[in-house]
């Protein structure tokens, strides 16, 4: 079969075929049409977060980053509170936490409500309308599991923590963005805060305590001395149990000046305690948008089933063909 024996072929069989071919092409680019209507508009922010530490905190050579983010391996605010930022801002805690945000912008609703209500307001063609759950608790775990589908977060080779958020609407996209910073923040500043706390309420304690001790023992030396009037002070029943007094007094007073030391010290750890979390990039507009084109998806769908069934058509030809150009070389 020589080419223009082929070519004339092909196309005798493509004429007898045609109306099939353009009926599948048509049914190819009404399936992309559909998929590409089926799936709505998205916007996604992208913030970056740092920390702000004073250099007493970290070492010459540590980056003020590490305090934050730990090394590259660990990814941990710092080593005093240890915990993973990732998980943090995956967890359904914090999830949940901002969907329970309530926005006075936008009504007082929560951020539950609102996506809600915005994904009923942006379904695809063929997306079910979400129903309304029986309770709030059952709203807010729906709203969580919601947003682990449209967040990401990763640390970059600098140590930089990246949150992504994709969403429906670019106000609500922008709204939850900056809840899931809020509320990192807000757990790491707490978590420091709680800390400093607890340990400058355990140096109040103890000086309360040792100062109390001090005064016991001072109330002993004055009922001895009382009871001691007019009688001798060097006699063994009365110099042994005050220079005993004396001596354990002496050495409360030395660790109620510790207790104090300890005290001020923690005190200004708790005053330290300050928002360390800074946005180097904040997740405002413009978005990244995804918006599959139905018309571009239909050329797409219309060219491709004409191609894959003009194909299918004329493949035997094709085998025929390529059959006997491989005979003839060989044989």
């Amino acid at each position: 079969m020589a080419t223009h024996e082929l070519t004339t072929a092909i196309y005798q069989r493509l004429n007898k075929v045609k109306i099939i071919i353009i009926i599948v092409a048509i049914l190819s680019a009404l399936a992309l049409i559909l998929y590409a209507k089926q799936k709505p508009i998205t916007y996604t922010s992208t913030a970056s977060v740092f920390p702000l530490t004073s250099g007493n905190d970290n070492n010459a050579t540590s980056s003020t980053l590490s305090a934050l983010l730990g090394s590259e391996a660990t990814k941990s605010f710092s080593d005093d509170a240890s915990i993973n930022i990732i998980e943090l801002a995956l967890s359904r805690t914090t999830r949940e936490e901002v969907a329970s945000i309530r926005d006075s912008a936008m009504g007082n609703k929560t951020i539950a409500k609102l996506l809600l209500d915005d994904i009923n307001s942006h379904r695809g063609w063929f997306e079910k309308k979400v129903v309304m759950p029986p309770n709030q608790y059952s709203l807010i775990t729906w709203a969580g599991d919601i947003l682990k589908d449209g967040l990401n977060a990763t640390v970059n080779k600098n140590n930089m923590l990246i949150l992504t958020y994709t969403g429906r609407s670019p106000d609500l996209v922008r709204e939850i963005s900056y809840g899931f910073i809020n509320k990192i923040s807000l757990f790491y500043i707490q978590l420091k805060q709680e800390k400093a706390k607890r340990d400058f309420e355990f140096a109040t304690s103890k000086v309360d305590s040792l100062r109390n001790v001090m005064s016991a023992k001072d109330n002993k030396l004055i009922e001895i001395d009382q009871r001691t009037l007019f009688t001798n002070t060097n006699k063994l029943e009365f110099r042994v149990p005050t220079e005993n007094l004396i001596a354990d007094k002496q050495m409360i007073r030395q660790q109620y000046a510790q207790a104090v030391a300890n005290q001020q010290n923690a005190a200004y750890k708790l005053q330290k305690a300050t928002p360390v979390i800074k946005l180097l990039d904040r997740p405002e507009p413009p978005y990244d948008i995804e918006n599959k084109s139905a018309v571009l998806f239909g050329i797409i769908g219309l060219v491709a089933g004409t191609i894959f069934t003009s194909l299918f058509f004329v493949s035997g030809i094709l085998l025929r063909y390529c059959r006997q150009k491989v005979n003839k070389l060989i044989f």
